[in-house]
């Protein structure tokens, strides 16, 4: 039997957008993503409230978007939820959405950059 928690997804989806939304800079992105992932866990089960940020980490450039510390692989509660259910369609999808936000954040920043030239000075007189 396969568990679904789109129902939870759903839940803390709009916050999780508008969160990636208003942020201004790439730095950001890893925390909105990492805390949204731990908060949609522990509306799963309390338990899985004791991790911490950096046992997720987002990964804009690679094909699977995030990676799970070793303390989270090897929980079996959380390896039994990634065989069982559709978490992890639920974590890829918001890490793409944290990655498609980060790369624009960071193209955005690059090409602001070209534009931020010093004012010519002026010889005075």
């Amino acid at each position: 039997m396969m568990y679904s928690y789109t129902y939870i997804e759903k839940e803390i989806l709009k916050s999780y957008r508008d969160k990636l939304n208003e942020s201004k800079k790439p730095s950001e992105i890893q925390e909105i993503f990492s805390k949204s992932v731990l908060t949609l866990l522990s509306k799963i089960t309390e338990e899985l409230g004791d991790y911490e940020i950096n046992d997720l980490k987002l990964d804009p450039v690679k094909d699977q978007k995030y990676e799970m510390s070793e303390k989270m692989k090897k929980d079996p509660r959380i390896s039994y939820l990634m065989k069982e259910s559709d978490l992890p369609s639920i974590i890829e999808r918001m890490a793409k959405e944290a990655a498609n936000r980060y790369s624009k954040l960071v193209n955005d920043d690059d090409r602001a950059g070209t534009f931020k030239l010093s004012p010519k000075r002026t010889k005075q007189i």
